[in-house]
């Protein structure tokens, strides 16, 4: 028996031991890094999962009721503007202003043509193509029966998560929860329309509202200025702070940059005062 013995705890010993230089290779090539990193995903046969990540992804909360009725974006990307007509958004004009096309929503067939410069990318149509195959990272198109765009609306992706870049810069596959630090919010803001809803907010004039959209800059966004009218910190500069990642708060309170409050706090206060949802 003690010769079992020694030759289980000599095995366990060589099985721990194997496990650990396994970690040591893994650190060492760079696989297991002490850096933020999502928790891993559970299985996409959790039911919950799939359903936390179908609203995280294209549930507007019914936003579009601002977004698309008020400030009238989706006008912009077809070119229609009050008292004219405008050039439109093109995907090109959208990846600039730091938006996010999913891969994985773009048919094998599109996806040659575009690799193959057979697909206009400097064309509206194009854009509102992308649209109705829900490929705009966190943007819903919304379409009338004829396929014309009526409203548009923002989900929680379009800040707070990019994509790998793998097919094209600005498209490749999602990476939830990771913050879009290329994207230009007050730019996006500016194409609106009609901006009167915010100037009105604000008691600005437009292009005192433009000076403010424009200090924004990519990746950072300005959760108090609709609350307190101060776009600018003390020193000049502007009071809009870094759009933060989505994952890696298990356990976090006070995890806001603004330090408001929790997770679900936030949530509430971005969903509803911030992106305009309905309840």
């Amino acid at each position: 028996m003690s010769a079992v013995r020694s030759v289980a705890r000599v095995s366990v010993t060589a099985l721990v031991a194997g496990v650990l230089l396994w970690v040591a290779f893994l650190v060492a090539n760079g696989t297991l890094r002490a850096v933020a990193r999502p928790a891993a995903k559970p299985s996409p046969r959790n039911a919950l999962y799939v359903q936390g990540q179908k609203i995280f992804r294209y549930d507007t909360f019914g936003d579009e009721s601002f977004w698309g009725g008020a400030l009238q974006l989706h006008k912009a990307i077809e070119g229609k503007k009050l008292g004219g007509v405008g050039n439109g958004v093109s995907p090109k004009t959208a990846l600039s202003v730091g938006l996010k096309v999913d891969a994985a929503k773009i048919p094998g067939s599109v996806a040659t043509a575009i690799k193959a410069g057979k697909v206009d990318l400097n064309s509206p149509k194009t854009t509102l193509a992308l649209l109705k195959l829900n490929a705009v990272v966190g943007v819903k198109g919304i379409f009338d029966k004829n396929g014309s765009l009526k409203s548009m609306g923002l989900s929680c992706a379009v800040c707070h998560s990019t994509v790998d870049d793998s097919f094209a810069p600005g498209i490749g596959r999602r990476l939830d929860g990771w913050p879009n630090r290329d994207l230009n919010v007050g730019a996006i803001i500016s194409l609106a329309p009609d901006k009167k809803p915010l100037t009105d907010l604000l008691k600005v004039d437009e292009a005192t509202l433009g000076k403010v959209l424009a200090s924004w800059g990519p990746g950072k966004f300005d959760a108090e200025v609709f609350l307190d009218g101060k776009a600018f910190r003390p020193d000049g500069k502007t009071a809009a702070t870094l759009i933060p990642p989505a994952f890696g708060l298990a356990g976090v309170n006070l995890h806001t940059y603004t330090g408001w409050g929790s997770v679900p706090y936030w949530n509430a206060f971005v969903a509803n005062l911030e992106m305009h949802g309905v309840g």
